[in-house]
């Protein structure tokens, strides 16, 4: 969903329900994702929608340059798994759970900082 939030942002598209759909089993289809929603290389899917980008792992304490963009990997408490959200400057953009409005704990596990090309 972090993809298409920000396909939905650089490329000024909006995509409903039926669209999110059909693209998650176009990806199953061409090898992009697994049935589970296990992302297996995000890049080709930003590239699909015509963003070229490059992605990396960083420190938690990264706060990414201007032409960067993260999806951070959260750990939501009392939940097994872990959630996507994304996030600039520390400022969550886009959670489909929402869950600091909800008043859910999570913690930021892991960061994927992508450079536009």
């Amino acid at each position: 969903m972090c993809l298409h939030y920000y396909t939905s942002l650089f490329k000024k598209r909006e995509f409903n329900a039926y669209e999110i759909n059909s693209a998650y089993y176009r990806f199953i289809g061409l090898g992009y994702i697994k049935s589970n929603c296990f992302i297996i290389n995000p890049c080709i899917i930003l590239n699909y929608y015509g963003i070229r980008s490059s992605v990396r792992y960083e420190f938690l304490n990264y706060l990414g340059a201007a032409n960067e963009f993260e999806i951070s990997e959260v750990r939501i408490d009392k939940v097994n798994g872990y959630h996507f959200i994304a996030i600039k400057n520390k400022e969550i953009l886009y959670d489909s759970l929402d869950l600091k409005p909800r008043g859910k704990i999570f913690k930021v596990t892991s960061k994927r900082i992508f450079k536009l090309k």
